[in-house]
């Protein structure tokens, strides 16, 4: 009886044992179905919408500075205005500087000015001359001019003065009042600052062989052709007997100037000074 109890107490032993094993694994063991659900319920996380990007202000567009007009500069009248039978002493005259002196279509006379210590940067020696310069543009077309001259009459020209400087215009400005007076040198003698011979651009000449400029010149051969085909080349005749008191100077048959050949064309087609071009014909007292 005694052993009988001690197997059923060992049996006993045993199932309580394999029940608790079994509960144990019951409790560790993962349902995977519930693994799954628990990664499908879990919140994300929430992907931040993005901001607009918001668009750029325009900087307000500055207005530009204005760039005041320059004031012009002038050469102030040494004494009262004076005139000599209707040519005035450019000294007695306020006359404006120009601001462009290397166009070659400037006006200059007495009234517009150059600073007394200009000189033109591109001289070159002229051929058919005695040492005399001119600006490279109008020493070209001097030379064809020359050129189709000789073809034309069978005689050259002379280029007798070309560029001047303001002390050598002031020499023949005294030269001309201390021989002449003062009411020749008036109409026929420019002051230093007021002569287009500073431009480079002015030639007086004659015909080839003679040295000194000539009062007939326009009256010859090599004149009369200079004075109908000069445009052709860029010249003009620039004093003229009804031009007068428009440029304020006396006829000059062997004055000429260079300012390209389609302003020289313009002004021989029209018969025009350069001053009534640019509308500064010289004002005369008696019609102010």
């Amino acid at each position: 009886m005694k052993a009988s109890n001690r197997t059923l107490k060992l049996l006993c032993i045993v199932i309580a044992g394999s029940a608790f094993l079994t509960g144990t694994s019951s409790c560790l063991k993962i349902n995977p179905a519930e693994e799954t659900v628990a990664e499908t319920v879990a919140p994300a996380t929430p992907t931040p919408t993005p901001s607009p990007t918001p668009s750029p202000t325009p900087s307000p567009t500055p207005s530009p500075t204005p760039v005041p007009t320059p004031v012009p500069e002038y050469v102030e009248p040494q004494f009262t205005e004076t005139w000599y039978n209707g040519f005035v002493d450019a000294r007695s005259v306020r006359a404006q500087i120009v601001d462009n002196p290397e166009d070659i279509a400037v006006l200059v006379n007495k009234y517009y000015a150059l600073p007394l210590d200009y000189v033109p940067p591109d001289l070159v020696d002229a051929p058919h001359s005695m040492n005399q310069q001119i600006r490279a543009e109008a020493c070209e077309a001097w030379e064809a001019m020359y050129d189709a001259c000789v073809e034309a009459t069978g005689q050259g020209l002379f280029l007798v003065s070309g560029y001047r400087d303001a002390n050598i215009q002031q020499y023949l400005f005294d030269r001309s009042t201390n021989l002449r007076g003062i009411t020749f040198s008036v109409r026929k003698n420019a002051i230093p600052g007021r002569s287009e011979h500073q431009l480079g651009l002015a030639l007086d000449i004659t015909p080839e062989g003679q040295y000194e400029i000539l009062d007939e010149f326009g009256e010859t051969t090599t004149g009369m052709w200079v004075n109908e085909h000069c445009h052709e080349f860029g010249f003009v005749r620039r004093f003229q007997q009804q031009w007068v008191y428009e440029t304020g100077y006396d006829i000059e048959a062997w004055h000429y100037r260079y300012v390209g050949v389609e302003l020289a064309t313009y002004l021989h087609e029209n018969d025009m000074s350069l001053e009534a071009y640019y509308g500064c014909e010289q004002v005369l007292p008696w019609d102010e």
